[in-house]
């Protein structure tokens, strides 16, 4: 009679995301469920639980560590959106400093190499926020994803905080609906990218 075995990816995920804890008796509990006929959706459901779980309580014996990692990206997020489009504009030549201001070129966005400017700009937004991710988890190894998160959750409480200022200032307008539906899908999108980044930075190699 074959014995049922766990997915094992599930099990290397759940290190992998959260190395800072030891999750070998969790996982032995689980696979000992999953032997009496657990199915194999309960299974991943408890390890997403054990992943949320984990990481809060990593964040929580971590708070300092947390705190650092969310400015570190923060700061890398406002290069990210002020140092990278001044750069790619030089280049371009869609503007130029004069007397300690820029000038915009309105000409150029009508002209053919517009679209390009914008495939650029989109490519060097998604690669950066990725880099983010990527930044964090590998200045702040042995926290796994659980410090990306962190940092997600932070961008989006200020994301959200200027969102409601701004309506708050110009008398809730009402196409501000769709400014909160646009800002959250960038939310998301920034989120999962970062994500996506801080997992390329964790070590397998660390895996047991």
């Amino acid at each position: 009679m074959t014995v049922r075995q766990p997915p094992q990816s599930a099990g290397r995920l759940l290190k992998r995301l959260v190395p800072a804890q030891d999750h070998d008796v969790l996982l032995g509990d689980l696979c000992e469920e999953y032997q009496r006929g657990r199915s194999i959706a309960w299974y991943w459901l408890q390890i997403f639980v054990a992943i949320a779980i984990g990481t809060w309580k990593d964040v929580r014996a971590n708070a300092l560590v947390a705190a650092r990692a969310v400015i570190t990206g923060l700061i890398a997020q406002f290069f990210l959106l002020a140092a990278f489009p001044v750069l790619v504009n030089v280049l371009t030549g869609a503007g130029f400093m004069w007397g300690g201001r820029w000038i915009g070129l309105p000409w150029y966005w009508h002209s053919p190499y517009a679209f390009s400017l914008v495939m650029v700009m989109e490519a060097i937004y998604i690669a950066g926020d990725v880099m983010i991710g990527w930044l964090i988890v590998r200045l702040y190894r042995g926290h796994g994803l659980a410090i990306v998160l962190v940092y997600c959750c932070a961008l989006g409480v200020l994301r959200i905080y200027g969102l409601l200022q701004l309506a708050k200032a110009t008398g809730w307008p009402p196409h501000f609906n769709s400014v909160l539906y646009r800002a959250a899908i960038g939310q998301i999108r920034q989120c999962l990218l970062a994500i996506a980044g801080g997992y390329l930075a964790t070590r397998p190699e660390k895996i047991a």
